[in-house]
């Protein structure tokens, strides 16, 4: 059995220190405690800045994405992921492609045009519609020509508003 890598931290500030040692999500909220102890307007700078919790994405994720060694896959049915609209397919798509990017299960984060064709289907102007729209919205940015990635905005909106309409459709029954 193998064990889990762990990650030791040592930091001192202005005369107050701390020592931990644990799973890189431990030592992390352990080190966000402390700076927000020593230095109070970290709270205030933490309620500004948007961020997705991985861990909390992957458990939200399960039953609706897999990886496989051939890649990530969508486990809802082809045809009821086709009552979802063009931007929330494409949201699920590049979200897939960050989480697989992000374990290190693809090499990039990004898809091109042609691959979100392939995934969703549909006409090129539709879908390059919605992603001007949603690059607009800050939901999507460009990372290419003709390469698109989800940003934080959009993971956290994918996951607060369309990832629940994709596990009702995975709920429903065949």
């Amino acid at each position: 059995m193998s064990s889990q890598p762990t990650l030791r931290v040592h930091v001192e500030y202005d005369g107050s220190k701390l020592d931990v040692e644990g799973s890189p999500d431990d030592v992390i909220k352990a080190l966000l405690e402390f700076v927000s102890k020593v230095y109070p307007t970290y709270e205030i700078v933490r309620g500004l800045t948007l961020t997705v919790d991985l861990e909390r994405l992957l458990k939200d994720l399960t039953g609706v994405v897999a990886f496989t060694p051939e890649g990530a896959v969508t486990l809802i049915q082809r045809d009821k992921l086709g009552r979802l609209s063009i931007r929330e397919l494409i949201a699920l798509y590049l979200s897939k492609a960050h989480v697989a990017s992000q374990l290190k299960k693809a090499d990039k984060a990004s898809l091109s045009v042609d691959e979100l064709l392939t995934a969703i289907g549909g006409r090129i102007g539709a879908m390059a519609g919605r992603l001007s729209e949603m690059v607009d919205e800050g939901l999507v940015e460009r990372v290419g020509r003709g390469e698109y990635r989800i940003t934080t905005y959009g993971l956290k909106h994918f996951q607060d508003t369309v990832l629940p309409k994709v596990r009702q459709l995975g709920g429903e029954s065949k």
